[in-house]
This record gives C-alpha cells, sequence and structure tokens, in this order.
C-alpha cells in the first residue's frame, strides 16, 4: 500500500484531508457503513497490533549501532534541556488503532482518531535498568463523561484522541503517564522478516477463516507446536483470539512475541538490522509528544535494560456483560500491588515516617477526615492532627503535593475514591516547613483501606 500514516496537524497531514477522488478521509460512521456490506466474519475482526515494542526495542537497540558514532547521548544539549523527563522514571502509553477492513478493501482513516485494540503502560527506570509493561484491555469499564459515561477504555482514543486516552488512564491507574506513542501496523510483516522470523511455540492450534482467504490478514492457520514463523505468520499468532480467553489470551500471546523480539533484538548478530528496522519503525508513528532526541535517550537506557528485568502483566479484572455488552471489570484491590511491582514505584519504598501529612476536613464532620488520618497512619506517614479547611462545602477531596512525587500523589487520590472524585495539585514550592502533603477530605470520599500505598 502506498498511503503512508501522518502526523496530526502536519501538513503532510492537511494535505491527507482530501483522498485520491477529492473526498474527505473517510470519518468513523462511514467506515462502518462500509463495513456493514462486507460479510459478517470479516467485520468481526480488526487488525491486531503491538508495534510499539519495535519502537522502544528497536531504539534501545540502535544505541549500539548509534554508539558509533556518538560518545554520549546524554551529554547533548538537546537531552540535558528535559530534566524532568530523563533524570528520573520515564513513562509511557502505547496505543494501537485498528486498522479496518470492509471485503478485501482497507478502509483505515490513520488521521483520525479510533478505538485503540491495544493499550500497554511501559516504564523504564534508568537509575534500576528495570522495565516494566502492562496491558491493559481494551474492553475495560471507565467512566467517560465525553462518551456519555459508562463505557470501555478503548472509547477515550476515539472520542478525545491520545491526550484523552492517557489522562483516562492516569485517572483509572492512579499512574501520571509523561509521553504517548500512537502507531499503526503497515509494516509489521516486513519488520518481524527483517529480524529472521521468530521461533514460536504456538500452544494449540490456531485456525480461522476460509480457504479462499489464504494470505490475507483475516485468515489464520497455524498448527501447535515449536515451528519457525515469518512476519506475516507472527501476525496471525498475536491476532487469534481463543473463545475462553477472549482478549486477554490475546494479551498473553502478544507479551510472549514481545519477550521473542526483545530477546532476538538483543542479540549482538542483529544489530547491522537496526538502520532498516528504525527506517520502517519511523513510518508507524502517527502521533506522539516525545521528540526525535527525547525517543534516543529512551534507546540510550533501553540499551542497558536485560529481558530478564522486563516485567510484564495484564490489567487484574473479570469479564462481566452489562446491557448486552462485555466489560473487563477492574479489581481495585489487586491493582495497587500489581502497580507497585510491575511500574517499580521506587516512590513508594521512601522512608514514609520522613513524609508529614496535613489532613483537613472540608465537609461538617470530621469523621471522613479522621479515618483518612488513621489510615495514612496505619501506612507509615507522619500525621498530625486532623483540622478543619477553610470551606465546609468541599466535594472533591484535594491532594496538594509540595514533594515532586507525582507518583504518590496520584496513588494517594486513587485511594481515596473512584475515578474524578479527588484533584491532585503539584506545588513546588512553598513556605511550610515540614509540610510535604496537604490532603482536603471532601464528601466524595470512597477510601479504599486495602490501597497498597
Amino acid at each position: 500500500m502506498d498511503q503512508r500514516p501522518v502526523h496530526y496537524g502536519s501538513e503532510e497531514y492537511v494535505q491527507a484531508s482530501q483522498a485520491s477522488n477529492g473526498q474527505p478521509p473517510r470519518s468513523r460512521r462511514e467506515r462502518k457503513a462500509l463495513q456493514n456490506k462486507a460479510p459478517r466474519v470479516r467485520r468481526k475482526l480488526r487488525r491486531r497490533f503491538f508495534l510499539w515494542v519495535f519502537l522502544i526495542a528497536g531504539l534501545a537497540v540502535g544505541y549500539h549501532y548509534y554508539a558509533q558514532t556518538r560518545d554520549s547521548l546524554l551529554s547533548t544539549a538537546a537531552v540535558k534541556a528535559n530534566p524532568g523527563a530523563f533524570q528520573g522514571r520515564v513513562t509511557v502509553l502505547l496505543l494501537g488503532e485498528g486498522l479496518v477492513q470492509a471485503g478485501s478493501q482497507d478502509i483505515t482513516n490513520p488521521k483520525a482518531p479510533d478505538q485503540t485494540d491495544t493499550m500497554i503502560l511501559v516504564t523504564l527506570d534508568p537509575k534500576t535498568g528495570q522495565a516494566g509493561v502492562l496491558s491493559i484491555p481494551r474492553d475495560t469499564l471507565v467512566n467517560l463523561p465525553q462518551a456519555g459515561g459508562i463505557a470501555k477504555i478503548n472509547d477515550a482514543n476515539f472520542v478525545g484522541g491520545p491526550s484523552l486516552a492517557v489522562k483516562v488512564v492516569e485517572k483509572t491507574l492512579g499512574v501520571p503517564v509523561d509521553y504517548f506513542i500512537e502507531t499503526n501496523i503497515w509494516n509489521f510483516p516486513k519488520i518481524i522478516n527483517a529480524l529472521g522470523g521468530l521461533t514460536v511455540d504456538v500452544p494449540f492450534p490456531m485456525h480461522y477463516g476460509t480457504a479462499t482467504g489464504a494470505g490475507s490478514y483475516l485468515n489464520i492457520n497455524l498448527n501447535a507446536g515449536i515451528q519457525h514463523l515469518n512476519g506475516q505468520q507472527v501476525l496471525e499468532f498475536v491476532r487469534f483470539r481463543q473463545e475462553s480467553l477472549g482478549d486477554i489470551g490475546r494479551i498473553q500471546q502478544q507479551q510472549y512475541i514481545i519477550r521473542l523480539i526483545l530477546k532476538k533484538m538483543l542479540t549482538p548478530g542483529e544489530v547491522t538490522k537496526i538502520p532498516e528496522i528504525l527506517g520502517m519503525l519511523r513510518q508507524e508513528i502517527t502521533a506522539t509528544n516525545l521528540t526525535t532526541q527525547q525517543m534516543l535517550a529512551l534507546g540510550l537506557w533501553g540499551s542497558h535494560v536485560k529481558v530478564s528485568q522486563v516485567r510484564f502483566a495484564t490489567l487484574p479484572g473479570t469479564p462481566q456483560t452489562i446491557s448486552g455488552t462485555d466489560y473487563w471489570i477492574l479489581d481495585r484491590h489487586l491493582l495497587p500491588p500489581l502497580i507497585d511491582d510491575v511500574l517499580l514505584d521506587r516512590f513508594t519504598r521512601k522512608d514514609r515516617a520522613h513524609l508529614h501529612i496535613i489532613v483537613r476536613s472540608g465537609t461538617m464532620t470530621l469523621t471522613a477526615a479522621d479515618q483518612v488520618a488513621s489510615w495514612l497512619r496505619q501506612q507509615g506517614f507522619s500525621v498530625g492532627p486532623v483540622v478543619w479547611a477553610n470551606q465546609h462545602d468541599h466535594q472533591l477531596n484535594t491532594v496538594v503535593d509540595y514533594t515532586g512525587d507525582k507518583y504518590l500523589a496520584q496513588r494517594l487520590a486513587a485511594a481515596l475514591g473512584s475515578v474524578g472524585s479527588t484533584s491532585v495539585e503539584e506545588v513546588p514550592y512553598h513556605d511550610v516547613p515540614g509540610v510535604d502533603l496537604v490532603i482536603t477530605v471532601g464528601s466524595d470520599l470512597h477510601l479504599n483501606p486495602a490501597a497498597h500505598i
């Protein structure tokens, strides 16, 4: 296919706003209408992708090649100009949009936000050399006012683009997101082929489609057992959906392939292929707020990450059907310890006794504020007597953070109530010594005593 994805807002984007026949890019409604004309079996499938892993892994290994001409990437002025992003842990939300087919026709509009088929949160800690990968099921139930209330988390990108997707993930997980990368899958099989394919242990027969569909993205035909797969076959492997496990099973298959890709790309013999692969990767990004220098810096850090240092997990929960729609219901009791383990939150391992918190009551009673103060003391924080807020009609809870520890503030906010019930304010400087955080308890308090801070 000759048409390539372009970056949002660019001149190329504007030029591409008219199709080859002079028509504007198809809206999601128009594409759905076209899909309805296609055979039903074809409407049910959308290409799955997680090409984001190549961006991180490719840039990571690419440093070995890049270092032959540059002594120290982190010494450049461009990287030094971003101290907040490059002196601490970096968290990146990776978004994979679905490519849509109607019959044999690809009707994807890569320039228009759509539902995400893949959402994964990746964190890299340059001080420890460790990384975490958290897969977020696309059916995760969230409160999305922009979509009318209850919705699936993959609707966030369609409703408000990557920026809204970032905000929803932050509120849902209680973890700040520094950057996002949105990708397409135009070159996926070619990139796998450039690596020489992958040796994969297919756990069970994977068959979907018809004999006439051989060679198409809608046909899957893999036998069980260890075998060497080419790019097209690897794509079939990660797309296959086992009915008993649904999307969770497909996530497990994706994570397995990610491990194989990382292992192979970190092999010295693959270094010479990096320039070719990186060239393909650049064409896969449809939107990002990372600069070229920042991506190269991630590559520098990633070059020191071993596969054994990458922790993988899936957002905990259970499947449930509500009003005929399948959702993944997040388990908020299991989420905090998983976030702490997989996303490597070093801030939560600080000596909590040295963090001094003031708890204020923003309602007409001290009862709820006393409950929060007691819970914080049990967590090991230093908390003084509860005091009154200036006003007693607070609905939202508020967390004012003076530490610069954005992870801690977000985790506290998540523990105080549901998404949207707590606001977080970061204050870089204040003149009250001995105070690290101020929490005002409002009427929307729904404290989770099992939360792991």
